[in-house]
């Protein structure tokens, strides 16, 4: 099949489009990593709550999809925000729409727990490395919950600024652009630390080394690239509020160096 260089272009710009629209579902093995200090076995049940959860989210995501297909015509899917409701009335008539608005619910506040608990362990976590401004604060449990709640306060606030700068898909499109940057580097990561760290020990080796993490790679490359092209002014709106970072970070590692020094 021939292809013209402005149809390839568009085709790459549509794949790069959908996979940064998608790919906020499958953030959550990012989500358990943080939370893999409060396992008993993390050797074992990270990679079990890895694989398994991401086989789920992608049968699910196949099996909806295949619905769409087969209940409403390919032209009334491309461009339609309400695909999920059309779809659900026609298969189940006018509690249809209320089907769908039930299993939305259910995965926003899934998802919103999820987040709540795992998000809150990485300020949690730099702060008992002394990384962050405040960490005496936010290194402190609640004596009842357990729980850091200075952290859950601070991602309180963080999370309604957000909400007042931007609509929902335009903040999980720059969320899924800096997330894939992050992992990028760690795929990368698996390489350096098999060269420089040969002798560690590795309770857990990414399988069939080196092909899945180098396709890893390219595939993150691609939708950081891709969404540099097509949405530019996203990605350098999130490449901006990453490097507001960069200041804290280097501040508190020169206060930490010079009370060392005192």
């Amino acid at each position: 099949m021939d292809f013209s260089s402005n149809t390839q272009g568009s085709l790459a710009a549509g794949i790069s489009s959908a996979l940064l629209a998608t790919l906020f579902a499958y953030d959550g093995w990012m989500g358990v990593g943080n939370v893999a200090g409060e396992m008993k076995r993390p050797e074992k049940d990270l990679p079990k709550a890895i694989i398994f959860g991401l086989s789920f989210v992608t049968l699910v995501y196949v099996l909806i999809n295949v619905a769409f297909l087969k209940t409403l015509p390919i032209d009334q899917i491309a461009g339609n925000l309400n695909s999920a409701s059309e779809t659900a009335m026609a298969l189940f008539g006018s509690f249809g729409g209320k089907l769908v608005t039930i299993g939305i619910l259910i995965s926003v506040y899934g998802a919103l727990n999820g987040y709540t608990m795992t998000g809150l362990r990485v300020p949690y976590a730099m702060a008992l490395e002394d990384e962050i401004p405040f960490s005496k604060t936010f290194a402190t449990l609640s004596k009842t919950t357990n729980a850091p709640y200075a952290a859950a306060f601070l991602q309180l606030g963080i999370a309604c600024i957000m909400m007042l700068l931007g609509t929902f898909d335009l903040l999980t499109d720059m969320l899924v652009f800096v997330m894939w940057f992050f992992s990028v580097l760690l795929f990368v990561g698996v390489f350096r630390l098999r060269k420089t760290e040969p002798q560690m020990k590795r309770p857990y080796k990414v399988p069939c080394y080196p092909i899945i993490p180098l396709i890893a790679i390219l595939g993150g490359c691609f939708i950081l690239i891709m969404t540099l092209i097509t949405d530019t002014w996203l990605a350098v709106v999130g490449i901006g509020v990453t490097l507001l970072g960069i200041p804290v970070f280097y501040g508190k590692a020169k206060g930490k160096a010079r009370g060392a020094k005192e």
